[in-house]
């Protein structure tokens, strides 16, 4: 084994921890304390994971070019580590917008270099070892993640923003420091300067581009469901009527947190990576060749599985039926299966795929597709709102509300963007005492009187919300309903995963590629 793998190692379970601690709190930190509407939480928490995956592209330039991938790396860890400590210091939309930008640039300048680094460090003797390193590679990433998906969410919960936003900081400081260590132990592989422009134009570089972007285009869809889980599945969480008390056979008992039921995820991963690789695979062996590209095409399939069953969770809790959260650790162990299928073979296959030259390059390409999937999110949570001019408020121990032109039924999202004038009576489940906030974010239609057309305002418990008034609201003031309700906002993007899936068959079946290792082009 290759003496620089274990910083490398190290490094990727720190700075993981750092990431997806950070995000794993994002969708309720924007929702219940910046008091985002989850359709703006959701268009800004997918915009910002295609700006970590779009960047990518910026840093493998850097690498392949200019400065090398441990310099790439380094140099852009030190400016990750300022976007952690201005998200630590500042609680704000404007402190979100800026710590969002500098890790977006930081985490996804690094994402390419450090994939190629770990391909770099093998030649012609042991490259027989590159699948199972990649395999604890990304072992590695779960294994971070998994800690801080469960510990972060704490921190805001009982220490708020400033804390479960400082130590992803700190981790990342730890990450970049034991990549520092390795420096003497890693291969090094030089940047290659004009040389990189006459690989990537030539001959063989387009073909090998124009072949994986083919792919990547498919695998771009995957990416728009799986990152979901990161938002719109939290939201689903939140509901009052997901119950998420844990028995386990008597012996432990505890409630989890919204943002903790992701951490889901990267248990079933460590659990799962050597299940497929030391079982399923070779099972399915047996039955099927199974090429990289029919380990994916499997992937998508599983990936509609996944979000029928959100599909099915969200029918439940929007009738008011209460429901277990054991319901959705099976939706979480279906997309893990296909994430295992998907994602790990993928970044083998790219990084075979890629001539030497090309490395960071094609990395960075390959993390373009995850960019491109979160973009389609952004766009179609944008697209789903349908805004409707709010006709009359009345006020009081219950709020009700009616539409000028536009009848909602029960159960029903209803948001409410900054600026209205209204403020809400709640009770502080620390203090017991009644605060007064802003009335903004995502609310519940609640009975609706087919005479005079107003319904009442409830939250995710079907509880009447309170309101206050201190100023008039603004005329012309609109609220945001949406296009596909409920399920069918599942249904859609089951569907769509599964005509991607459909249409990727011929693909994974015709493919014909060209393997390249550091050393060697075969």
């Amino acid at each position: 084994m290759p003496s620089g793998i274990p910083f490398i190692v190290g490094n990727e379970a720190a700075e993981r921890f750092s990431f997806y601690g950070m995000r794993a709190i994002l969708a309720v930190f924007m929702t219940s304390y910046l008091h985002m509407t989850e359709s703006t939480a959701t268009e800004w928490a997918h915009t910002f994971n295609s700006a970590v995956y779009f960047t990518p592209i910026l840093g493998a330039f850097l690498a392949d070019i200019f400065i090398g991938k441990y310099r790439t790396i380094l140099y852009l860890s030190v400016l990750y580590c300022f976007g952690h400590l201005v998200l630590a210091l500042n609680e704000s939309k404007d402190g979100l917008f800026w710590g969002l930008t500098l890790i977006s640039i930081g985490a996804g300048g690094i994402k390419p270099c450090v994939s190629a680094h770990v391909g770099d460090q093998f030649g012609i003797k042991n490259k027989h070892l590159i699948e199972r390193v990649f395999s604890i590679f990304y072992f590695a990433v779960n294994f971070g993640s998994l800690f801080s998906t469960l510990l972060i969410p704490y921190l805001l919960e009982h220490y708020g923003p400033a804390y479960a936003f400082g130590l992803p900081g700190i981790l990342m400081f730890v990450a970049t420091f034991i990549f520092w260590s390795g420096r003497n132990k890693f291969v090094h592989v030089p940047p290659f300067g004009k040389a990189y422009f006459k690989t990537v134009f030539g001959k063989e570089g387009l073909s090998a581009i124009g072949r994986l972007i083919f792919i990547y285009a498919f695998i771009a869809i995957f990416w728009a469901l799986y990152d979901q889980h990161a938002s719109t599945w939290v939201y689903q969480s939140k509901s009052a009527f997901l119950n998420k008390d844990i028995n386990l056979f008597g012996l432990v008992e505890f409630t989890l947190l919204p943002s903790q039921i992701q951490a889901a995820n990267p248990v079933l991963v460590l659990v799962l990576i050597p299940a497929f690789a030391f079982f399923i695979y070779p099972a399915l062996n047996k039955i099927i060749t199974l090429k990289p590209l029919i380990k994916i095409l499997l992937g998508m399939f599983m990936c509609v599985l996944a979000f029928l069953v959100a599909a099915y969770i969200e029918k439940r809790i929007s009738s008011g039926i209460e429901t277990s959260v054991w319901w959705q650790f099976l939706a979480y162990l279906i997309l893990t299966m296909a994430e295992v299928m998907v994602s790990i073979t993928a970044l083998e296959f790219s990084y075979t795929q890629a001539p030497n030259q090309m490395k960071s390059t094609v990395m960075g390409i390959f993390m373009f597709s995850i960019s491109l999937g979160n973009i389609l999110v952004a766009v179609i949570s944008n697209y789903n709102n349908l805004h409707e001019e709010v006709k009359t408020v009345e006020i009081g121990t219950k709020t009700y509300i009616s539409i000028k032109d536009y009848t909602p039924v029960k159960g029903e999202k209803i948001e409410f963007e900054d600026g209205t004038g209204l403020f809400i009576l709640q009770q502080n489940s620390k203090t017991s005492l009644m605060d007064t906030i802003p009335l903004g974010g995502t609310y519940l239609v609640g009975d609706v009187d087919a005479v005079s057309n107003r319904f009442t305002l409830e939250d995710n418990g079907w509880h009447a919300i309170q309101t206050i008034k201190k100023s008039e609201l603004p005329k012309g003031y609109k609220v945001v309903f949406h296009r596909f309700k409920h399920q069918s906002y599942f249904y859609m993007y089951a569907l769509l995963m599964f005509v991607t899936a459909v249409l990727f068959i011929g693909v994974a079946l015709k493919y014909k590629g060209k393997t390249y290792i550091q050393g060697e082009a075969v």
